[in-house]
């Protein structure tokens, strides 16, 4: 077997690889869009990776059949600085395969990456494949982000109001002002043990504007609940990116993109409430599907999403090299 740099000529054989993953991962998670099992539609997702500005991939060859392949996407911005990013159409490997392949792709890759200084990497993995998971565990990567998918074919009926006071109801452009204080509710959880994300402090007017855009946006059903004059808790409903490479995501889904309840009226049945309003409308609005995704460190989300219904469908992995390998490691004179 040789490891490769991938080519275009390769995006054919690519496609046949993962149309077979995705064949097999829908046989546990049947919402997935049935279309990437064709290989056709599999090779565009590839492709469209393929094509973005910064890419990078290898290939497993033997005897002029392709075996797998990865491609990672250069990145760098002033959150995660310079960073390798590894979508769910970037990988594969054939049927029968080894999961030891992953790692033996990732090593020849990885190389290349850090030493061109690209010292954290994600990949978004398929959650039905254990063998998979693994091989990017024993690579030293671990979780950082879920994706779940809930199927709104049952009823989901909003409950009688939990807490006496509350008024659940859509926000509107008057409502501009308070919106864009919510921004701080998800910055200030999320930057607590165990989850320890950063939000810049520069980039915290430019996310406050973009929660107000929403009001804008007529495909955008922005939720709230309110008492005593402000919002305690809210949800944004829109719909999901259907981009050739969104392999996990189904026709006629909406997507949950941000939600949060102040921390004094956690527990108490609000956000529960919120969650089926939002998802009553939804139906109501013809989505057969909703998506959502939460830090596998954050608690309170990993575990009230799951009990509302949410299956994972995806996971993002991360890995942080110590970036002292690009000089630690050089001869001494």
């Amino acid at each position: 077997m040789d490891l490769v740099p991938f080519s275009a000529e390769m995006l054919s054989d690519a496609g046949k690889l993962l149309a077979i993953r995705h064949r097999n991962n829908r046989t546990v998670q049947a919402g997935l869009p049935n279309r990437f099992e064709n290989e056709g539609d599999a090779s565009l997702a590839i492709r469209s990776e393929w094509e973005k500005p910064n890419p990078s991939g290898v290939a497993a060859v033997k005897d002029g059949q392709l075996l797998g392949y990865l491609l990672g996407q250069r990145h760098q911005d002033s959150l995660r600085g310079r960073h390798i990013w590894i979508s769910l159409a970037g990988h594969a490997i054939a049927e029968g395969a080894s999961s030891e392949l992953y790692r033996e792709l990732y090593a020849f890759a990885s190389q290349r990456w850090v030493d061109e200084g690209y010292f954290t990497h994600y990949s978004l993995l398929p959650s039905t494949d254990s063998g998979l998971i693994d091989a990017w565990f024993r690579l030293g990567f671990g979780y950082e982000q879920v994706h779940g998918l809930l199927s709104l074919e049952e009823d989901q009926a909003p409950p009688p109001l939990p807490v006496s006071g509350v008024e659940i109801r859509l926000a509107t452009p008057s409502d501009r002002d308070s919106i864009q204080d919510l921004y701080e509710i998800i910055r200030s959880h999320q930057a607590k043990a165990p989850v320890f994300a950063v939000a810049l402090p520069e980039d915290a007017q430019r996310i406050r504007e973009g929660y107000a855009a929403l009001l804008d946006d007529p495909s955008v059903h922005f939720w709230t609940a309110w008492k005593e004059g402000r919002i305690i808790s809210f949800q944004a409903y829109y719909p999901s990116n259907h981009d050739t490479s969104s392999i996990i995501t189904p026709d006629n889904c909406v997507e949950l993109g941000v939600a949060a309840t102040r921390s004094e009226y956690r527990g108490q049945g609000i956000n529960r409430a919120l969650t089926l309003h939002g998802l009553s409308h939804a139906k109501e609005k013809g989505y057969a599907y909703c998506m959502t995704d939460w830090r596998m460190t954050n608690l309170s989300s990993s575990r009230f999403w799951p009990r509302q219904g949410f299956l994972p469908v995806a996971y993002r992995l991360s890995r942080l090299i110590d970036h002292r390998i690009s000089w630690a490691n050089l001869p001494r004179f």
